[in-house]
């Protein structure tokens, strides 16, 4: 059964750590559309991390494997620090306005500082 478990929480980590680093540096389909996107994915990678090491730590050889992860998040992270102010907080409509249901940035902002705030404190308490 631990097996398993390592499996998953394994394949999830890949997951999460490449959508983050698609969402950061790609351009096209899968590029982050708002800052919003950008923070969740970010905190999504660095906490799937820290569950790895806390749930299922990499033995001997396969502790290269988190490393190499843990440098494509850090990679990830200069690319949405590059993409961050071509971004704003809201994805607009077809005219250019921002879309209905987030026309407020000031919550969108406050939403990212949650998630960020949440995500920091999961990464302490797995730590």
């Amino acid at each position: 059964m631990s097996h398993l478990v390592g499996i998953v929480v394994w394949s999830a980590s890949a997951w999460y750590v490449g959508a983050q680093v698609l969402r950061a540096w790609s351009r096209g389909t899968y590029a982050a559309p708002d800052r919003l996107v950008l923070i969740s994915s970010t905190v999504d990678a660095v906490v799937i991390l820290a569950v790895v090491r806390a749930v299922v730590p990499p033995p001997g050889l396969l502790s290269w494997a988190w490393v190499a992860a843990t440098a494509a998040v850090g990679a990830g992270i200069a690319g949405a620090v590059l993409r961050w102010p071509a971004l704003g907080w809201a994805v607009p409509d077809t005219d250019g306005r921002p879309a209905r249901r987030v026309r407020n940035p000031r919550r969108r902002a406050f939403l990212g500082a949650a998630y960020a705030g949440v995500g920091l404190c999961l990464v302490v308490v797995l730590a």
